[in-house]
């Protein structure tokens, strides 16, 4: 069975279609690329998969059960596109906290913590304010924090969003790195560059539709 999968998803924020009959199926194990301008219902469509928002019509499946079940959840790391961590928090106490809330038991927070900041590149820098952190630093612990409870499937919105050239090289790399490890990486961007570097399939959405869907070539 897919890792994901939407049947005639509709979304509509009163008069705004966000989505209007989208259908895509992400295989396990894959990188997806979802390409769009901002505003085609790419984070929408993510939202609706974490069950965040309610769709107003169609399917979609999550590790093949409905969106939104909290079970499956728990087995889903995700990276906002517009996150806000709270600044008074260090690297390492911001994982614990979050790890915590996925009821990450503590002695599994106290190993995981230290690796998957060295894993982004942060473990020099774990005891730090994240007011502290740049802007690239703060998509780093972002990705750290979608990967602390070693999830199945992966959302990354937006991931290499004020990151220098080699810290999206990094970020490339990690991605490959995870998918080695079986898992399912969906990525939302708008930098075709990116996702021809680093996806094997690609959907791209326009006004809320899928206009295209397949591999790189």
């Amino acid at each position: 069975m897919p890792a994901i999968a939407t049947d005639q998803l509709v979304k509509h924020f009163g008069k705004i279609h966000a989505l209007n009959g989208v259908s895509l199926t992400v295989q396990r194990g894959e990188i997806f690329g979802l390409l769009g301008q901002n505003g085609a219902g790419k984070t929408t469509l993510i939202k609706i998969l974490l069950g965040i928002t309610k769709k107003t019509d169609g399917q979609a499946l999550l590790l093949d059960q409905p969106a939104g079940v909290a079970s499956i959840r728990r087995r889903v790391g995700y990276l906002p596109e517009d996150h806000r961590f709270p600044d008074y928090h260090t690297g390492a106490s911001l994982l614990n906290f979050y790890g915590a809330l996925l009821g990450v038991p503590a002695g599994v927070r106290r190993r995981r913590i230290p690796e998957v900041l060295e894993t982004v590149g942060l473990k020099g820098r774990m005891h730090y304010k994240i007011r502290t952190y740049s802007k690239g630093m703060k998509q780093r612990v972002g990705i750290a924090q979608a990967l602390l409870h070693d999830p199945d499937v992966i959302f990354l919105d937006e991931p290499t969003d004020g990151v220098d050239p080699v810290g999206r090289r990094e970020i490339r790399d990690l991605m490959q790195s995870l998918k080695a490890e079986g898992k399912t990486i969906f990525l939302n961007s708008h930098l075709l560059s990116e996702v021809e570097q680093v996806c094997d399939r690609v959907a791209i959405l326009a006004r809320g539709e899928l206009v295209r869907e397949g591999d790189i070539a």
